[in-house]
């Protein structure tokens, strides 16, 4: 009997250390995969070009900026800077070329950075904020036609463009007069972010030239939804730039219409038509969840072994590692046999 018995553990307990040691492995390659996945290509270096058309121009400058950078760092031919140089031709003027474009100097893009570009002309105008990445490097950047507002200056215009290889192009963004306009959003974007700090720095604001509002709630529903956000999330972000020059939760919330907003209008509403039918319905509520409570806790009192096995298979499901509970699940039919091995012994 003792040697029977003494066999069939001997076997769990191999079986049993086999399925760690598969586990192991299987850990130790996930891990692998996650640091490669987070390998980057590293800073690109090259240089663009801007066909500025028929503005024929003789200077050209090309205002570049990190905004992922903080405190936000400038291009210049010296290299990343923290003093803005717009305007100075010295550093940032492009190279005019024998085909009528212009040249920047070589510069590096910062892995993973969020960068634009803006091309000026100081006689003629500027062009709206373009999108720059890796990919703009030997490619022409071109005029659309497309008049743009002045992201900054409501009186002024800036006119979109987009690079002819990579498609590069217009950055979405907020005008000062309330308008959105542009087309890409960058990856580092905090889109509900950018919407909160637009309410922020406008609300209760007038447009100098028309006199009304710039924040409103309709211009406010159009930027949630072109930058693919929420309500939610953006009343979430306004909370925390609580503090701030020009914050005001409680008219921010009325442009900005939270959910959590929307609730209490309508249970305000649910309250002045029948108070007493409210009551009784949010008590039977209560009733019916201290029930569900009590027959949960009981179902659980009663399948605790099982509830657990299942927990452990499902968590092992959602994260695509099932060697454990396969493992698991071999270790106890070795051990059922063992037992059936015994008993049977012991009939004999």
């Amino acid at each position: 009997m003792k040697k029977i018995i003494s066999a069939a553990l001997a076997g769990v307990m191999m079986l049993s250390a086999a399925a760690i040691v598969a586990s192991a492995d299987e850990v130790k390659t996930e891990t692998a995969g996650a640091q490669a996945a987070v390998e980057t290509s590293g800073d690109a270096t090259g240089t663009i070009k801007f066909d500025p058309g028929d503005w024929n121009s003789s200077k050209i400058q090309f205002y570049i900026w990190d905004e992922t950078a903080e405190p936000h760092l400038y291009l210049t031919k010296d290299g990343w800077v923290e003093d803005n140089p717009w305007g100075s031709n010295k550093k940032i003027g492009g190279t005019k070329l024998d085909d009528g474009t212009f040249e920047s100097w070589e510069f590096t893009i910062p892995d993973g950075h969020d960068v634009f570009v803006i091309f000026n002309d100081p006689a003629i105008g500027q062009t709206f904020n373009c999108v720059l990445t890796a990919d703009a490097f030997g490619d022409t950047a071109e005029r659309t036609g497309e008049i743009c507002e002045n992201p900054v200056d409501s009186e002024k215009t800036a006119e979109a463009v987009r690079f002819r290889d990579s498609g590069l192009t217009s950055q979405l963004c907020i005008t000062s007069s309330g308008k959105i306009q542009g087309e890409t959003v960058t990856a580092n974007t905090d889109r509900p972010l950018k919407v909160a700090e637009f309410v922020l720095n406008y609300l209760g604001k007038e447009e100098k030239n028309s006199h009304e509002q710039i924040v409103t709630e309709a211009n406010v529903a159009e930027a949630i939804s072109r930058f693919e956000t929420t309500a939610d999330d953006v009343w979430a972000k306004y909370l925390t730039l609580e503090g701030q020059d020009n914050y005001n939760a409680e008219e921010a919330k009325k442009m900005i219409k939270p959910t959590e907003d929307k609730k209490d209008d309508k249970n305000s509403d649910d309250d002045d038509d029948d108070g007493s039918k409210a009551s009784g319905t949010n008590s039977t509520t209560s009733n019916k969840t201290t029930s569900t409570a009590g027959t949960a806790s009981k179902a659980a009192t009663t399948t605790g072994t099982t509830s657990t096995a299942t927990a452990s298979t499902e968590a092992a499901a959602s994260t695509g590692d099932t060697t454990n509970t396969a493992a698991f699940a071999i270790v106890l039919v070795a051990a059922a046999a063992a037992m059936i091995l015994a008993r049977k012994k012991v009939e004999e």
